[in-house]
């Protein structure tokens, strides 16, 4: 419900114009609707001008040094949590204090990383109080609240495998941000894509050059991509093999403009989750350009 007053709220002046336009052309244009449906259209774009421009609910937060500090603890504190199961699982924890640390400009941020991350994973840890200053720090900004889930889920699948109860623990997490259940299942499926995706390009290896040197050898080396490789692209764009090449063009640009840097820094997010999802589209192009080559070979 947050979300959807939010959403209506960013877009006040679009639906006020679009829906006194409406009123107004149906009203006397009864007979001709092609010049309502017209006035309608050209409303609905003045409204999003307008919105885009001066409505204050789109204006770029602006946070204090205490808010960052808020922010920046809380989004360790709930990775620890959501990792709980990490103490029977050593090698994840390691993995993901890595991660960590590999996301940390200075030793100081790696040890504050790695602080917050061990309080969230002192058993018996609840994350409601956690997700309620985190919400009143970040003023309920909608983009943040939805990257933050984005990286708990990212931290899950760093070893790519996600228990039960890790995701019993998302969802508590993701209640208490107030994120659809539906949206935390899409997060889960495109992390769990590009998890094995990475992981198939990795292991590739020798076996793919085994394919290619047969396929040359049959007359058959232009374009090749490996059916496997091509399955994997698509699952990181959601798509199946019903997908055509406007379907990943449309879903490419859909992703990338979502994990755009100036998007990211716009919404106040901290240099850690720039890097991480900078690092992402680098996932993301090398499965479009996979797509790319696959489909132009057809």
């Amino acid at each position: 419900m947050s979300d959807l007053v939010n959403q209506v709220t960013k877009r006040a002046f679009t639906l006020v114009l679009t829906v006194i336009t409406a009123v107004i052309s149906f009203y006397f244009m009864f007979d001709t609707p092609m010049p309502a449906i017209i006035l309608v259209g050209v409303a609905w774009a003045v409204g999003a001008t307008l919105d885009k421009k001066y409505n204050p609910a789109n204006k770029r937060p602006e946070y204090t040094e205490e808010q960052k500090r808020i922010f920046n603890a809380s989004k360790f504190i709930l990775a620890g949590y959501i990792s709980h199961n990490s103490r029977s699982r050593p090698n994840q924890l390691e993995k993901i204090l890595k991660r960590l640390d590999d996301l940390a400009d200075s030793e100081e941020d790696k040890a504050f990383f790695e602080e917050q991350f061990n309080l969230g994973r002192t058993v018996g840890f609840d994350p409601t109080d956690t997700c309620v200053k985190l919400r009143a720090a970040i003023n309920d900004d909608d983009v943040y609240r939805h990257r933050l889930i984005e990286f708990l889920v990212y931290v899950v699948f760093i070893d790519g495998v996600m228990s039960i109860e890790e995701k019993n623990r998302l969802t508590r997490v993701a209640e208490r941000m107030a994120i659809p259940l539906f949206k935390l299942e899409r997060y889960i499926r495109q992390n769990k894509a590009i998890s094995e995706f990475e992981n198939f390009i990795s292991t590739l290896g020798t076996r793919q050059k085994h394919e290619e040197a047969r396929y040359s050898n049959n007359g058959y080396s232009r374009g090749y991509v490996p059916h496997d490789e091509v399955s994997n692209s698509l699952e990181v764009f959601g798509l199946n093999k019903k997908a055509n090449i406007n379907d990943v063009r449309s879903a490419y640009h859909k992703l990338m403009k979502k994990y755009h840097p100036d998007r990211l820094v716009s919404r106040g997010l901290s240099p850690d989750m720039i890097k991480l999802y900078s690092e992402k589209t680098k996932v993301i192009q090398k499965a479009y350009d996979i797509l790319k080559k696959h489909y132009e070979s057809l």
